[in-house]
């Protein structure tokens, strides 16, 4: 008797352009047991050891993956999914009736530094663009900095003599703007965009 079973994970997947990411994978599998007495079909001890098997059987495919297969070609490579997953099942007395997949994509916070990484390339090949990104992060920053400037106040009475001020830090100086992408400072001595030094040179 065929039962579905539904199963999904986020597994890490070593992308050639985009490196360390994580994808969601999962679907739907129609099995059924061939030990009914071992593998009671459809009850909540087979149906998650199958998804178990499953998630298993799609991790070992990811990590065997031959390391120039980007996570858009994935979808492309769906027999491999259904063979791994037909035989560890079988292996373990469970026979593999059909299969569905949901689109194969990176989880969020992946998609989220895809999208970074393909404009900052997108601004290296197309100077005009970069030129256009820095002026507005330019102005964006002075904008904030005016903000922020406090307005003019009366004169007062002057405060005591401060105190001998502390010899300077060695901490480098940071520039406020990425010379490379235009990406504002956050403090950081790296570029959260691009990852060049964002330590003035004097």
């Amino acid at each position: 008797m065929a039962f579905s079973v539904t199963f999904f994970s986020t597994i890490p997947y070593n992308d050639p352009k985009y490196r360390s990411i994580f994808i969601k994978i999962g679907g739907s599998l129609l099995v059924e047991s061939d030990n009914p007495n071992y593998l009671v079909p459809g009850s909540e001890q087979t149906v998650k050891y199958v998804a178990d098997m499953a998630n298993y059987s799609v991790a070992k495919v990811l990590f065997d993956m031959k390391p120039t297969v980007m996570y858009r070609e994935l979808s492309s490579n769906l027999g491999l999914f259904v063979n791994q997953i037909a035989g560890d099942l079988k292996s373990r007395q469970i026979t593999l009736v059909g299969a569905s997949f949901e689109p194969i994509a990176p989880d969020d916070a992946s998609m989220a530094r895809i999208k970074r990484q393909d404009e900052t390339e997108s601004l290296m090949n197309d100077p005009s663009a970069m030129a256009a990104k820095m002026a507005e992060a330019q102005a964006a920053a002075e904008k904030t900095m005016a903000a922020a400037t406090p307005a003019a106040t009366p004169a007062a009475t002057p405060a005591p003599a401060a105190a001998t001020p502390a010899p300077a830090s060695n901490e480098p100086v940071l520039m406020k703007f990425c010379s490379r992408c235009g990406t504002p400072s956050t403090g950081s001595k790296f570029c959260t965009t691009c990852g060049a030094s964002m330590i003035r040179r004097t």
